[in-house]
């Protein structure tokens, strides 16, 4: 059991993370030193209000006692036996006065505010802690105290000559339980005034930091995971006055630096790109109007030698139809790499005509039937964006032949509402979760080739399983 306990504690505490958040720790560590505190005033106020209470009765108590004492030894002077005033037992001064009385010499009782002990020994009755407090002060010759507490009673004994039969003692007994129930009761009532003012503050102050610094704080740190993660241009500068204020200041400066920095890198990225696209182009048109030609009259010539060797040397043909066969595979794999350097052709509708014979290559050089769909006639009259949007295009066909396992593989390019869409879909397995993470080195090139245009790169999966990327271009020419 004891060890589940501690299993249970070290999984809570491992849970939290420290330190908390300020807004919670600082009006918790607030409200506890605030409790203590309180609690230590509280003690310290009574028993400051109790010494005080004690001061006050036992100086009530001596002026009494000996008052007391002097009436009594007047009264022996006369000749008379010691009494108590008749109206001891209703002195409106004396509120803690619960019992006074008068012994002789035999520690019998003389006289009693409550007349129930007359002639009994003070030992039998009430006022026993009384007469002890009298007998140690006789017995140390009047250097002990008059008085003595026990619990919410105190006891004094005063002195009063009896003449030749010794001495006699006046007897009080005060009750302080009542003024002690009142001093705990101001005290218990200024604890609760404290302790709920320091409620009140830590309510204060948690909303203060709450609404006042985290809130803020948090309006920051979203705006810079925003700007962050692309969601937005600029940083929020949050209103205000203090630190949270002067932050939002510094970061939105680094901000504006960063997205200068970012947009002057991919202008740069964009100009290399385009100068390396156009370098591709030129290659590609240069062997297919250069080295293509001159390769196809070579091709020519091989065809008149072969008809010239028929009839001078027939046994030449064989080889010279091999030379043909070889220079015509040339001319082909020519065409195929200028194509692959310069794909779209330089005509408006030149985009939709390299999907379509994307998907035509496609199909036919793979067992999966790949279709081009593009419900109405798309004009791209930039030849960049259209070059990246194919070889994004390109990229995404490829990764659905390598990983997607698919049956179908549609090219889809439209126009919705001004932004010109891209859209390659299968209905295979779809992408491993690495590259659907981001990890694949084609899925970063394409991400990278939709940011140089100024696109927004999507991929996901369609309602009906497979994988889906979309490249939207808004305001695309």
């Amino acid at each position: 059991m004891q060890t589940n306990r501690g299993i249970l504690t070290l999984v809570i505490f491992s849970s939290v993370s420290f330190p908390p958040p300020a807004r919670y720790y600082v009006p918790i560590l607030v409200f506890i030193f605030g409790l203590v505190t309180t609690w230590f005033e509280y003690r310290l106020n009574l028993a400051n209000d109790l010494a005080r209470n004690l001061k006050d009765v036992v100086a009530e108590m001596d002026t009494t006692g000996d008052r007391m004492a002097r009436r009594s030894g007047r009264q022996i002077e006369r000749g008379d036996g010691p009494a108590l005033a008749e109206d001891l037992a209703t002195w409106a001064h004396q509120p803690w006065l619960r019992l006074a009385a008068l012994v002789d010499e035999h520690r019998l009782i003389v006289d009693d505010s409550e007349k129930r002990w007359l002639g009994q020994p003070t030992h039998d009755t009430p006022l026993a802690p009384a007469i002890k407090v009298a007998m140690e002060n006789e017995k140390s010759a009047g250097q002990t105290a008059n008085h003595r507490e026990q619990g919410d009673l105190l006891y004094g004994a005063y002195p009063f000559p009896m003449g030749t039969r010794g001495t006699g003692w006046a007897l009080l007994v005060f009750d302080r339980a009542s003024a002690i129930q009142q001093a705990r009761a101001d005290a218990a009532r200024q604890r609760e005034w404290i302790a709920s003012a320091v409620t009140a503050l830590c309510v204060v102050l948690w909303v203060a930091l709450h609404f006042g610094f985290a809130a803020r704080l948090g309006r920051l740190t979203r705006a810079i995971r925003d700007f962050d993660e692309g969601r937005a241009s600029s940083l929020t500068v949050i209103p205000g006055g203090d630190e949270v204020h002067e932050l939002s200041l510094a970061f939105a400066a680094l901000g504006t630096r960063l997205a200068e920095r970012e947009a002057e890198r991919v202008r740069l990225e964009r100009v290399i790109l385009d100068t390396s696209e156009r370098e591709q182009r030129r290659i590609g048109e240069d062997l297919h109007d250069s080295l293509g030609q001159h390769l196809t009259a070579a091709s020519l010539a091989t065809n008149g030698l072969i008809t010239a060797l028929e009839l001078a040397a027939p046994a030449l043909v064989p080889q010279a139809e091999t030379l043909s066969l070889q220079l015509r595979a040339t001319i082909a794999e020519v065409r195929v790499l200028s194509h692959g350097l310069a794909p779209v052709p330089l005509a408006d509708d030149g985009l939709m005509h390299a999907l379509h014979e994307l998907a035509e290559v496609t199909t036919r050089s793979s067992d999966i039937r790949c279709v081009f769909d593009c419900p109405h006639p798309v004009q791209v009259t930039d030849g960049v964006l259209s070059n990246h949007l194919y070889r994004i295009a390109q990229e995404a066909v490829n990764n659905a032949l390598k990983h997607a396992t698919a049956n179908e593989i549609r090219l889809g390019l439209e126009r919705r509402n001004g932004t010109l869409v891209l859209e390659v879909e299968d209905d295979g397995e779809g992408l491993p979760e690495a590259s659907a993470a981001g990890g694949g080195i084609g899925l970063r090139v394409m991400r990278h080739r939709a940011k140089l245009i100024g696109g927004k790169f999507e991929m996901g999966s369609p309602p009906a399983g497979g994988t889906r990327i979309a490249c939207f271009i808004p305001s695309a020419p």
